[in-house]
């Protein structure tokens, strides 16, 4: 790469780190401090009487982004990051915590996924930490991707700690808030979640709902109501493929609890046969053999009718 900037003169350059100045120009360099006022650099000149290695150090008013090369084995750990360790991915967000609020950072992507991390090793002991981790990625994170991501993984965490209404709050108003189709796909799903899991409480509670007057009205209203957040994506955006299988398959788990085997294999038999790659499929096969084996067994266990 060449470089012509700050009074540099123009060599070539060894190094992975990235800096773009405002001016549109760049080096490949080695970053050693970047603040939010000064970045120091070295670069590696090669070549004639200018070979050697030159340290810079410059405003960042000057600076556009920088793009920071992987650590050894970063590379491989961000590919699976969903995957790893808490320990391991909270290594990683230690290591690049500074930069969350700079641009092309990679620091709000490892936050996420420590976040969920933090859920999945154990909801009681940390899920306020990754209630708090999402809100400051949300806040100051530099990527809208990221933003949106640690917004979803807000409402994550507020169903993991139980705080369903709250949850359920959280995500009408961001659902009214954007227009961003993956977002709205998200909260949406995130909605039929917690609904799900209101009518599993409602039930609960309250046993013999349908000779309830009062609880009848209630409990068929959010039934229906969870079917069609389940549905939504696979109505209107049924080319996402994830989102559309993952929705068909939301809807057959209601239909099951609901007793409506026929509407959920249907539903079932919709994904398998609409979205083959998807990774709900599997599931779905799993789910619809489990209920032609249901149906198989309650069919051999009525007594035959003999004849008169």
């Amino acid at each position: 790469m060449a470089v012509a900037a700050s009074g540099f003169s123009s060599v070539t350059l060894l190094g992975q780190d990235v800096i773009v100045l405002k001016s549109g120009q760049y080096a490949a360099c080695e970053i050693e401090a970047l603040t939010d006022n000064i970045l120091t650099f070295t670069l590696i000149q090669q070549g004639g009487n200018q070979g050697g290695v030159a340290r810079r150090t410059i405003s960042t008013s000057e600076v556009a982004y920088v793009e920071f090369d992987f650590e050894p084995g970063e590379e491989e750990a961000f590919a699976a990051k969903e995957t790893l360790d808490m320990e391991s991915v909270e290594a990683w967000w230690n290591h690049h915590f500074a930069h969350l609020h700079r641009p092309r950072s990679r620091t709000g992507a490892w936050g996420i996924a420590l976040g969920y991390a933090l859920l999945d090793k154990d909801v009681d002991l940390y899920g306020s930490r990754a209630l708090q981790l999402f809100d400051r990625i949300a806040e100051r994170a530099w990527s809208e991707i990221d933003v949106a991501a640690a917004k979803r993984g807000r409402l994550h965490a507020l169903m993991a700690l139980g705080e369903l209404e709250r949850a359920i709050t959280e995500a009408n108003i961001l659902a009214g808030q954007t227009e961003d189709p993956e977002l709205l796909i998200e909260v949406k799903h995130l909605l039929a979640e917690a609904d799900f899991a209101r009518l599993r409480e409602l039930e609960e509670e309250h046993p013999r709902w349908d000779e309830d007057d009062e609880v009848r009205p209630e409990r068929n209203e959010l039934y229906h109501s969870i079917i069609d957040q389940f549905m939504w994506p696979y109505l209107f955006h049924a080319a996402r493929e994830e989102a559309a299988a993952r929705g068909l398959f939301g809807a057959g788990l209601v239909y099951e609890f609901g007793s409506d085997a026929g509407l959920a294999a249907n539903a079932y038999r919709d994904l398998i046969a609409l979205y083959p790659e998807s990774e709900a499929r599997t599931k779905a096969d799993r789910r619809l053999e489990g209920l032609a084996n249901k149906d198989s067994k309650e069919n051999s266990d009525k007594p035959e009718l003999s004849n008169p």
